[in-house]
């Protein structure tokens, strides 16, 4: 159990993961604390009389709402479609296994890291991966990564899971690119570890939390899928906690550009949009590639309750205005129709699944392009009551934006902030 008492603010940052066992093992700026998910349940609980049986994260990311609910003995479900957070996810659900494994991979590793490295030749990295990793790392850094790559890729099940998170958390510390936000910048520098030191590092960092994970059992079904597309059997949650993505914030394919080129999920820029980015939910302009055409936008419109088309309509309708006077003309008001959309089928999804007196709480922010200010919460609540979901309130948790307000910017009038929605199935 958590224990830590954490500031209102605090609840929908992930600012507090890393004091927390096997969370900290590998941890991303968008997500929320650990304790936020805590406080859902034991809402649950005081609303209900008991806790909840199972638990659902529709945008599970690096699992952080299945590992409390593996620290609080209840079985959960998450849903990831990035594959480098879902098998980051599946290692940290089943922490346990892994803490058995971690000693002989460590091993491992220092064995591949004294040889003199060799060259890669049947595991060659496409031109533009090539290009992208070359600046992160150095050369010889790199040929040794690659190495332990191929050693990753050789080990199956659970060993393969615990591979792959080993190597995750080294490659961070290897690089010698500092991250800008969440973003590997290349150009920028910080003090690369050195491989030994790095295992040595992450061993210790991993199995200082074997005392709270003994004998824990892993009760996730951690899924690789994308939220749109996954449906929850029919009255089996009780509860359901989740973020998604933002409008105009985190491009979540872009984020880990480094991992998905480091492990070949794919050689390119194109590569991450056509097998990864274009199958998750669409919040950034980078991602409008499959519905950016009249025909497609117009069938996403429709698939919105009439009470929040009109208010949608407007929206657009100013986008494309303000869209004209800029020189980016970022196409924004092609954002809005499929976003709702989608995010309408995951809570569409979520209820049918939902249990009566089922809860439901979600963290999600407004936005503002161009200085047209969108209030996401409220949109979302609109579709959750139109749904069938009762007593929808929201709340605000904290202010955000601060360091993005550049003078270059129009500004909405209005100061961004993280909201929590909670509604209930009655």
């Amino acid at each position: 159990m958590i224990t830590t008492e954490i500031t209102r603010e605090q609840m929908p940052t992930a600012t507090t993961a890393n004091n927390h066992p096997v969370h900290r093992w590998y941890n991303f700026i968008a997500g929320y604390s650990p304790e936020y998910v805590e406080f859902t349940i034991k809402n649950f609980k005081k609303r209900n009389g008991y806790l909840p049986r199972k638990i659902y994260d529709p945008f599970a990311g690096c699992a952080t709402t299945n590992v409390v609910a593996n620290d609080m003995g209840i079985p959960s479900i998450g849903v990831e479609r990035n594959p480098i957070f879902y098998r980051i996810g599946k290692a940290k659900t089943n922490a346990a296994r892994m803490l058995d494994l971690f000693p002989t991979i460590a091993n491992e590793f220092h064995d591949v890291i004294s040889e003199h490295p060799r060259e890669i030749s049947n595991t060659r990295l496409p031109k533009d991966a090539a290009t992208y990793l070359n600046k992160l790392f150095e050369e010889r850094t790199l040929k040794v990564l690659l190495q332990l790559r191929d050693k990753v890729l050789s080990y199956s099940d659970s060993k393969f899971d615990a591979g792959f998170i080993f190597l995750n958390k080294i490659l961070d510390m290897a690089t010698h690119s500092q991250t800008d936000g969440i973003y590997k910048a290349p150009t920028s520098k910080k003090k690369a570890v050195a491989l030994e030191d790095a295992v040595r590092k992450t061993l210790f960092e991993f199995q200082k939390d074997s005392l709270f994970v003994a004998g824990q059992d892993n009760l996730c079904e951690y899924i690789f899928d994308s939220s749109t597309n996954y449906e929850i059997t029919s009255e089996t949650i009780d509860l359901v906690v989740f973020s998604p993505p933002y409008l105009n914030n985190f491009d979540f394919a872009e984020m880990t550009r480094m991992q998905l080129y480091f492990w070949g999920e794919a050689g390119s820029w194109k590569e991450i949009s056509d097998k990864h980015r274009n199958h998750m939910i669409v919040n950034t302009t980078t991602a409008l590639k499959l519905v950016r055409s009249p025909e497609e936008q117009a069938k996403l419109r429709l698939t919105l309750p009439n009470c929040l088309l009109k208010k949608l309509d407007v929206l657009v309708g100013e986008l494309e205005v303000v869209k004209k006077t800029r020189p980016s003309r970022k196409p924004y008001d092609l954002l809005v129709y499929p976003y709702f959309s989608q995010m309408q089928e995951v809570l569409l999804h979520c209820y049918n699944g939902m249990k009566q007196n089922g809860a439901i709480h979600i963290i999600v922010s407004d936005a503002a392009f161009y200085g047209v200010h969108v209030d996401t919460q409220n949109f979302l609540a609109e579709i959750m009551l139109d749904i069938g979901f009762k007593s929808v309130s929201i709340g605000r948790l904290r202010t955000r934006g601060d360091r993005w307000e550049l003078k270059k910017r129009a500004h909405s009038g209005k100061q961004l902030g993280e909201y929590e929605i909670i509604a209930h199935k009655e």
